[in-house]
């Protein structure tokens, strides 16, 4: 009787069992620190430039519609190419509800600059809180849709997270645009006062201004180190040119939110 001396390659043999990485699609969470930090900070330097010299927010919209577009072609999580486009879709529909004009404000009547924004910017902020609430319901239910359709429904739990972070990550990009139009509004309005922006603010207004801008900003720390163990866990496998690019992208554009609640902030003080 003959038998085959030779071990079956699949059990002796780990590398035979786990499927190959590309180099590029290596972990490289330097790479991934490093766009994470720069997409954050220039969207927030665009948005206080438009604060001191009036930036027009129409910049951070371009720049919110190329974050989107790379975090879309890099997309570094697991998930097909129907969350790709619901991500972009998404996306694109929240910037666009952003960027719609405001109130304008053509009474006569004096009005002081802080409530003067608030009447001219809190129809943006509600409406763009509206439609956000909106969009996140529908991709939800398209996640759920798109799992239950899917033959075979293998990694259910981690691909419906996938596809509904990646949708969350592009829609909360419009954030940006949101404080960014605060921002130029607020300078709009106190430009043409000498003392207009000490005298539109309360001591206590502007204290807690503050609070809300160093929460926000310890929120931004946290995801970069919880950021970390995200990369391990879901862009190793990534087959995508350059997924750290995507990955980096994917924090930057989260916080956007935040930079919707510090809006909201300035608004409702």
């Amino acid at each position: 009787m003959a038998f085959n001396a030779e071990p079956n390659r699949t059990q002796t043999d780990p590398s035979a069992q786990k499927p190959s990485v590309r180099p590029s699609a290596q972990p490289s969470p330097a790479m991934m620190f490093a766009a994470q930090l720069i997409a954050t900070f220039v969207f927030a330097a665009c948005c206080v430039v438009g604060a001191v010299w009036g930036l027009p927010e129409i910049v951070v919209a371009v720049l919110a519609a190329v974050a989107l577009l790379t975090f879309v072609a890099l997309w570094p999580l697991r998930a097909d190419m129907i969350a790709r486009i619901a991500a972009l879709v998404a996306g694109a529909a929240s910037i666009l509800v952003a960027m719609l004009p405001g109130v304008a404000h053509q009474d006569g009547t004096f009005i002081e600059p802080s409530a003067l924004m608030a009447h001219a910017m809190m129809p943006v902020v509600s409406r763009w809180a509206s439609a956000l609430v909106v969009l996140l319901i529908l991709l939800v239910i398209t996640g759920f849709l798109r799992q239950m359709l899917r033959e075979p429904r293998t990694e259910l739990v981690r691909s419906l997270s996938s596809f509904v972070l990646g949708g969350v990550a592009a829609v909360g990009s419009a954030g940006w645009i949101i404080l960014a139009r605060v921002l130029r509004q607020w300078h709009d309005l106190v430009a043409p006062q000498p003392s207009g922006a000490m005298r539109a603010l309360s001591t206590g207004s502007a204290w807690i201004l503050c609070a809300v801008a160093l929460a926000a900003l310890a929120v931004i720390v946290a995801m970069a180190f919880v950021s970390r163990q995200w990369w391990q866990d879901a862009a190793i496998d990534a087959l995508n040119p350059a997924p750290w690019l995507g990955f980096g992208l994917l924090p930057a554009m989260v916080h956007g939110f935040l930079a919707f609640l510090v809006a909201f902030a300035a608004l409702a003080l």
